[in-house]
């Protein structure tokens, strides 16, 4: 008998991140000595895995009530304030003066995605997303019966924004339609950031499908962790003020990795547009979407952001641990691709952030080796394989360009 529906038939999950991982957590078990660099989780220099003690010290003083009761499905007003003053920070005023904004807590960033991608496209639509990019983007689409169609990143280690269009321009010439997915900035799995010129290129391409109803899906999953700094990550984002009536742009913002507490889920989806009735059709399908999807969001981590967004002090000292971690990841990503270049590994274009890329056609059979000779734990990506540098110790990131090279 079939028990189970059309749409769930033949899914099944292979080769995810996080079952990858438990195979290296089981290596290490049995007593070999594993280097795991599979999933975006930061370890310090000294090896040990440490929440924030800001985030900590707030989580640990609030009443049971704000830690263990039911959250409001759409967030609250409080809420709404923190995310938009911490995503955009300084930008907030001058982007809320062009663009009518709405906010909605979501379960992680990925609920956020999950959730923009059921509500804008039907089944059979196309989602455009990049050959190199995050895996569940392409998973999320298929749960909604979506196919994905994708554009070739890079070009002379540059976005290719000629690619990008090539491909929008035939979707909408087909279905009169844009959904697309911008990863940035510490583009997952390379860390390569958009330039401000860049991202103005895309919003400007867009702008000319005046017809086309547009929707860009940002993912700013790794904001905070960028070398070019807070400041300058949030400047970039007064492109979206450009923005025609035609366009929504969805910005998924995850609280679970700012702010390190990964299996705290908590995200936003943050809608933005000027039109407002465009917006506020969405907004409503976002929440009867999560009321009869996840219902409510963690509501210690909605306390612990509302409570950081009213304390001065609190919100500098978050800024100085997150600093600590973008300073130690700088400092593993210059060994990795000093090491690289010595040794003639070649490198997807890296900026900053938790990942970073080396072209593998052959990856099934070069991570293969890699497990089975140096007991090495990375990932596989489109023609490629990724590395973990949130994962790895600084000290622990010698040599590895060269055991990935030799394998090659």
């Amino acid at each position: 008998m079939n028990v189970i529906s059309n749409r769930a038939a033949g899914k099944i999950l292979k080769g995810d991140g996080f079952q990858i991982a438990q195979q290296a957590k089981a290596a290490k078990l049995r007593g070999y000595d594993v280097l795991d660099a599979t999933l975006g989780t930061f370890y310090y220099d000294d090896s040990l895995f440490r929440g924030f003690e800001t985030v900590k010290k707030v989580l640990n003083s609030i009443s049971d009530e704000d830690c263990f009761s039911y959250a409001p499905i759409i967030g609250g007003a409080s809420f709404a304030t923190a995310v938009l003053n911490w995503v955009f920070r300084e930008e907030r005023a001058v982007i809320e003066k062009d663009m009518a904004i709405t906010v909605i807590p979501t379960p992680g960033g990925t609920g956020a995605i999950s959730s923009t991608v059921y509500l804008t496209l039907d089944p059979g639509q196309t989602l455009l997303i990049s050959d190199l990019a995050w895996g569940p983007y392409s998973g999320i689409a298929a749960n909604y019966g979506i196919n994905v169609e994708k554009y070739q990143l890079f070009i002379n280690n540059r976005f290719n924004f000629h690619g990008f269009c090539e491909k929008a321009d035939a979707i909408i010439d087909r279905e009169g339609k844009l959904v697309v997915i911008i990863n940035d900035p510490c583009h997952n799995p390379t860390g390569y950031t958009l330039t401000a010129e860049e991202l103005e290129n895309i919003i400007a391409y867009l702008n000319q499908k005046k017809n086309t109803p547009c929707i860009l899906l940002y993912d700013v999953a790794y904001l905070d962790y960028s070398n070019e700094g807070r400041a300058l990550s949030r400047y970039k984002l007064r492109a979206f003020t450009e923005a025609y009536p035609h366009i929504l742009i969805a910005v998924a913002f995850s609280a679970s990795k700012s702010f390190c507490v990964y299996g705290q889920r908590l995200g936003a989806q943050i809608l933005m547009s000027k039109n407002k009735d465009t917006l506020s059709r969405l907004y409503q399908a976002e929440t009867f979407y999560a009321r009869h999807c996840w219902s409510n969001t963690n509501r210690s981590m909605i306390t612990m952001m509302v409570t950081i967004n009213t304390d001065s002090k609190l919100k500098a000292e978050l800024d100085k641990e997150i600093d600590t971690v973008v300073a130690e990841l700088k400092g593993r990503s210059e060994i990795f691709l000093s090491e690289a270049n010595e040794c003639g590994l070649s490198v997807y274009p890296y900026h900053s952030g938790f990942f970073i890329a080396v072209p593998c056609i052959d990856n099934d059979r070069v991570l293969r080796e890699l497990r089975e000779t140096e007991f090495l734990y990375f990932l596989p990506y489109h023609q490629s394989i990724r590395l973990a540098l949130c994962a790895i110790p600084q000290d622990k990131i010698k040599g590895i360009a060269a055991k990935i090279k030799k394998v090659l």
